[in-house]
């Protein structure tokens, strides 16, 4: 079946996968329809944390400084996460600047991590998708199913405000519809993992006049290590908004009554408060078998579920959205190769299985495991067991605060559309990050004379980044088989010496993303190492293998 399209993409979900994607795909001239189910935007209590490789991408998108000045959380407060035996007092450990959220510039990245509820990053991205002239966003509508065929693939959905359903066709169709996600199970992939682990509930709470308690010293998060009441307690949002975690019981979460016991415990009676909501929610770690079938893709929850412990989930389904929309809009604008939508699952799978692991580990130690009923104790042996349980809260939980290896450091070395080297890729790791120009890696970022940040000089499409000394003819070499190639190709020679050291070479290949696809200090054969980037080296003639883009120098 061929024929008309009623767009290019068709997203089920509007959460922040599905809004990342659409925000991708326009700012690429792509015609994109989002159906939500919902009346978005969103107002479950989830994600709090919108970390430093997000806000990157926003600053890409133009949203960034929106994002900040809607954090509820003022500039002037500590970034920190505070694990202490009493809200009002008794510290035993601070991760001070956690998920390097501190506003201040930083060599490594471009922008700071920023805690702002998810609702209102889902608010940022739906007004921003809404006002772009090539999306349209259908709230109240339920994907039913779809059927595909060579050439796209046609959609009925549900319109809940008529009862009608309607029919879209699309030449493609991405499922960001979450961890239940229908457009999975139509296409028969299975999760696999550990599904389960360990049920919680979270509260919302209005607490008039706690967060200007000169007693409380300001956290984005309060663990309380407190036999009495252990759980995790911060601010929300504005207006003395406060989210409540009870650490859960071996039962369950706890039924009203206990819950309520424990929040006036916290609160030490000196404060009345209101529940505004109450999400009950499930810790997994699963992953799909595979990300797509056809024409048809999954993203975000869809493909992988895992504990939100180290604020991960919503961030790398977003990461997802910026891989699959560079691919699907180079693949639809004819400059994408064959195996150019291939390589989303091959980048994306090992990242998400690090991730799974990572967020599995940070749910293996809560608040109620450092708490001791001699830590509240005023005696030596009290003072033991706090120093005893510091230093216990730094070891299990530093991965979880300090993850910027994670956050950052991921890698698509060993892609087919990534140069090899003859040298093997750095190991990961999941605190420190190690900037590398190695193939795969993010671009090492840094700031330039000029207070650019060195990702402000790249393009839309793919960036020749040069380090050094470069031949006119040689650039313009570059630039002409680009052209041949019909990929959008831009040219940035920052003048910032440290660079060179910085990539290890004098041209670097940067892909849409911002990873690196190739480096080298000469080109020997560009043709070869752009027809590998863009995916072509399945159909090029003139295109031997991936390896063609390997390192040289001289």
């Amino acid at each position: 079946m061929s024929g008309s399209y009623d767009t290019e993409v068709l997203i089920v979900g509007a959460g922040p996968a599905g809004l990342s994607l659409a925000t991708e795909l326009t700012m690429r001239g792509v015609t994109t329809i989002v159906v939500e189910q919902n009346d978005r935007v969103g107002v479950q209590p989830r994600a709090k944390t919108t970390n430093v490789r997000t806000m990157e991408h926003m600053r890409r998108w133009g949203l960034s400084a929106k994002v900040r000045s809607l954090s509820p959380i003022p500039a002037e407060v500590p970034r920190r996460v505070r694990f202490a035996t009493s809200l009002f007092g008794g510290d035993l450990w601070l991760f001070e600047n956690s998920f390097c959220a501190a506003r201040q510039r930083d060599d490594r990245f471009s922008e700071n991590a920023e805690w702002i509820p998810q609702y209102t990053i889902e608010k940022v991205l739906l007004d921003h998708v809404i006002s772009q002239p090539n999306a349209t966003v259908k709230l109240r509508h339920r994907f039913i199913d779809f059927t595909q065929d060579d050439d796209g693939v046609t959609t009925h959905v549900a319109d809940l405000a008529s009862g009608e359903t309607r029919t879209i066709r699309a030449r493609y169709l991405v499922g960001a519809d979450g961890g239940r996600s229908p457009v999975r199970a139509q296409l028969g992939i299975a999760m696999q993992g550990q599904s389960g682990i360990a049920s919680f509930v979270t509260l919302i709470l209005k607490v008039p006049g706690l967060a200007a308690d000169p007693r409380l010293q300001p956290a984005l998060m309060h663990w309380l290590v407190d036999p009495a009441a252990p759980c995790i307690m911060g601010p929300m949002d504005r207006d003395d908004t406060w989210f409540f975690n009870p650490s859960p019981k071996p039962s369950g979460p706890g039924d009203d009554a206990q819950i309520h016991d424990e929040i006036r415990h916290v609160l030490g009676g000196r404060y009345d408060y209101t529940v505004l909501a109450k999400d009950l929610w499930t810790a997994h770690k699963l992953l799909a078998d595979r990300y797509s079938d056809g024409r048809v893709f999954l993203a975000g929850d869809a493909c992988h579920l895992h504990s939100p412990f180290g604020g991960h989930g919503m961030n790398f389904g977003i990461g997802d959205s910026v891989d699959l929309g560079w691919k699907l809009a180079a693949t639809l604008q004819g400059w994408g190769g064959p195996g150019l939508l291939d390589s989303y699952e091959t980048e994306r799978r090992p990242v998400h299985q690090r991730v799974l692991d990572s967020a599995t580990e940070n749910l293996a130690t809560l608040s109620g495991n450092f708490s001791a009923p001699e830590l509240l104790e005023d005696s030596e042996r009290g003072e033991e067991a706090r120093r005893i349980a510091g230093n216990a809260v730094e070891k299990a939980k530093t991965p979880e605060f300090r993850s910027l290896g994670l956050v950052l450091g991921y890698s698509y070395a060993g892609s087919p559309i990534v140069a090899r080297e003859d040298k093997a890729p750095p190991q990961p790791n999941v605190v420190e990050l190690r900037p590398s120009g190695y193939p795969g890696e993010r671009a090492p970022h840094a700031w330039l004379n000029d207070g650019r940040s060195v990702y402000d000089t790249f393009g839309l499409g793919f960036t020749l980044l040069v380090t050094g000394d470069a031949a006119a003819s040689d650039i313009a070499a570059a630039k002409a088989e680009a052209a041949r190639q019909n990929v959008p190709l831009d040219v940035t020679t920052p003048d910032e010496p440290r660079l060179n050291a910085l990539y290890g070479a004098r041209f670097v290949l940067i892909r849409p993303d911002q990873h690196i696809a190739w480096r080298g200090d000469r080109f020997d054969d560009f043709a070869a190492v752009l027809n590998m980037a863009r995916g072509s080296y399945k159909d090029d003639k003139e295109q031997a293998s991936p390896q063609t883009g390997r390192r040289q120098n001289g």
